[in-house]
């Protein structure tokens, strides 16, 4: 496999749509493992203060959340056609009980700018570095946001800063 480095502008449209389904990829570095992998839908892609940004959610009671927060650094990583399946899988089980890196038999690799691992078999993954995180809480949010927090597990937000931009060959 060789990594490109591209325009994360020439990715963004590509990235969101495959949020909404079946979703991308949240690597983080492990404790017990490598890396920990997590599917995510709710994501942003975009500039703030002139940079590239991209911005995941994370609940605190899931695995990762602590990972994402000792690390400081993660990727999303979007994977080919015929990985539904196994992004789905992702998103139905926990890191604490099952490696599910392992599970799917893929490969892990360091980032190229940040020490953040990134898949081998996904099409192409974004790195990126922490620059600023934030609860969010009830009295903050609309209405509109009420049915996804029936019982008050609230997202972080992380805002990564990107620094790579990868397409897999």
């Amino acid at each position: 496999m060789e990594l490109k480095a591209v325009e994360y502008e020439m990715v963004m449209g590509d990235l969101s749509a495959q949020a909404g389904k079946p979703g991308l990829l949240l690597l983080v570095p492990g404790r017990q493992r490598e890396a920990n992998v997590m599917t995510i839908g709710w994501v942003l892609f975009g500039r703030v203060w002139e940079q590239p940004m991209c911005m995941v959610m994370v609940r605190p009671s899931r695995y990762t959340y602590g990972l994402i927060n000792e690390a400081g650094v993660f990727t999303v990583n979007r994977m080919p056609e015929g990985f539904d399946e196994a992004v789905l899988r992702c998103g139905t089980v926990s890191g604490r009980d099952v490696d599910k890196i392992a599970e799917q038999g893929w490969t892990v690799h360091k980032g190229e700018t940040q020490p953040a691992p990134y898949l081998e078999e996904a099409r192409l993954h974004i790195e990126c570095g922490t620059v600023f995180t934030t609860q969010m809480t009830k009295e903050a949010l609309p209405p509109m946001a009420d049915e996804f927090y029936l019982e008050g597990d609230y997202h972080t937000m992380y805002l990564g800063l990107v620094t790579g931009v990868f397409k897999h060959d």
